[in-house]
């Protein structure tokens, strides 16, 4: 059986954007932040936030451990399965993947913020069967969820010179809230959600819960 490749996948010939694509910009409320040297529409989300642009180039391979941020930032703008990009809210609830490592302490459900999209029934079926990531990893839960909330996103902050005519690199993977000022140097490349009324999946009982269910 093939396996479909994951909407949200990254590829490795895509570029992120240069500093030389970065400038200073001073909007209306006068606090100075980075932009792009050529603005589009979409690069900032409802909340400002600057996201990162991708240069697609073809001819590259498939990075199942990473994401593309244009396309993770749609998936969970949209609620939309990162595998298929269909819409993955259904009446009992959404499902989403998260893990429970051993050395880490129990997962408390009602305090889970996570970047992962969520998954339409059928393709979590099919990713928790034939994914060669998910299947060996022990610590995988699979999660039903009746609310999502977008709460934030994570990327890199960037300083600018002192001489303000260039933006550097000097944090990785930190995390804004959209309940507190944003990062006036930050890129964003993931958006994270609050999951609200969450219980644990069987994957078993998924598979049957699947089983007579017309194919799309």
């Amino acid at each position: 059986m093939r396996v479909p490749v994951p909407y949200v996948a990254a590829l490795s010939s895509d570029l992120p954007p240069v500093e030389d694509d970065l400038c200073m910009e001073v909007p209306r409320n006068g606090v100075p932040h980075i932009a792009y040297m050529k603005p589009r529409p979409g690069d900032r989300d409802a909340h400002g936030n600057l996201w990162g642009r991708m240069t697609r180039v073809p001819g590259g391979r498939i990075l199942f451990e990473a994401m593309d941020p244009v396309r993770q930032r749609e998936c969970m703008e949209g609620l939309l399965c990162q595998v298929c990009a269909r819409p993955a809210e259904r009446e009992g609830g959404t499902l989403f993947i998260e893990w429970q490592h051993a050395d880490e302490r129990p997962m408390q459900l009602n305090r889970i913020r996570t970047d992962m999209p969520p998954l339409c029934p059928p393709c979590a079926a099919l990713s928790l069967r034939h994914c060669s990531f998910l299947r060996r990893d022990q610590s995988v839960l699979l999660l039903r969820v009746r609310k999502s909330v977008p709460c934030g996103v994570a990327g890199t902050v960037y300083r600018v010179t002192p001489a303000l005519d260039q933006w550097i690199p000097s944090e990785f993977d930190i995390y804004s809230s959209y309940s507190k000022p944003r990062y006036p140097g930050m890129i964003a490349v993931r958006m994270l959600r609050k999951l609200n009324g969450v219980s644990v999946v069987d994957p078993d009982s998924l598979a049957t819960e699947l089983e007579g269910t017309p194919s799309l």
